[in-house]
């Protein structure tokens, strides 16, 4: 029994360790796309948090965040299919090409615009970055640019 006392730090330590890295949120095994039950509308927008597999807490924030303000914001969207929310991580070799298609030199959230099965624009929504510090302003940015997406 004194052994546990002498060591109850370090085994606190690795259960909340193991605890993390069995997290998907912390180990950087996200799922990719959000499934919905309905037809998938011929025009729709998706949203996506794009992500290295090694990410700082600010970047775990981000994709909170950002998962928050979609689903918050546009569950009937989402349940529909005019919204779809998917988290990619751009190391997985079936992704890299995003790197290059949307030009991403760091962890992003993309909004891109599909009709009829092409993607015919995208937007970076850069300001994520400077806003995640302030959840409402976060919230605001992320619903006003893709309600306005929406409007076409």
């Amino acid at each position: 029994m004194q052994i546990f006392e002498k060591h109850s730090w370090l085994l606190a330590f690795l259960i909340v360790f193991t605890l993390m890295m069995t997290t998907p949120a912390f180990s950087g095994e996200t799922g990719k796309v959000q499934k919905t039950d309905v037809k998938q509308p011929s025009h729709y927008l998706v949203v996506t948090y794009f992500h290295t597999t090694f990410r700082c807490p600010t970047c775990h924030r981000i994709e909170e965040l950002s998962s928050q303000a979609v689903k918050a914001n546009f569950a009937y969207e989402l349940k529909t299919g005019k919204v779809v929310w998917q988290v990619i991580n751009v190391d997985e070799p079936e992704n890299k090409h995003y790197n290059k298609d949307y030009q991403l030199y760091t962890k992003s959230l993309i909004i891109s615009e599909v009709k009829d099965g092409k993607e015919v624009r995208w937007k970076n929504l850069e300001k994520i970055w400077t806003l995640v510090r302030n959840e409402a302003k976060f919230d605001e940015y992320v619903k006003t640019e893709i309600m306005e997406w929406l409007k076409g």
